[in-house]
């Protein structure tokens, strides 16, 4: 359970980078200007990507590699979908939905295997 709870937080800090990521672009981010690259959302990703990057260290050499992975992977691609409806407003239509649906279907099978 302990490692579970790991691994959300670093699928948590990974999609938040993500968000803040597209959060930093968007303020008009330009790769010859260095002043972009210490905008707060940028620094704040990097921060929570290294964060993200640790927690799955840990969490993978406690957990199975063929589990762990893809657990994360389909929880992360869940969690950025909801964060860009939720956060960026971008479009949710029956076949991201349908995707997500399909992602936990998949994860559930996954860990039930692995029992």
């Amino acid at each position: 359970m302990k490692q579970l709870s790991i691994a959300l937080i670093a699928v948590l800090c990974n999609v938040s980078a993500q968000v803040l990521m597209k959060l930093a672009s968007q303020s008009g981010f330009q790769m010859r200007d260095l002043s972009t690259y210490f905008s707060w959302q940028l620094v704040t990703s990097v921060i929570l990507y290294g964060l993200s990057f640790l927690l799955t260290l840990q969490v993978l050499s406690q957990a199975a590699l063929s589990i762990a992975s893809p657990l994360m992977a389909g929880l992360t691609f869940v969690g950025i979908a909801l964060a860009s409806y939720l956060v960026l407003h971008e479009a949710m239509n029956l076949q991201k939905v349908l995707g997500m649906l399909v992602i936990f279907v998949g994860i559930f099978i996954l860990t039930k295997a692995s029992m």
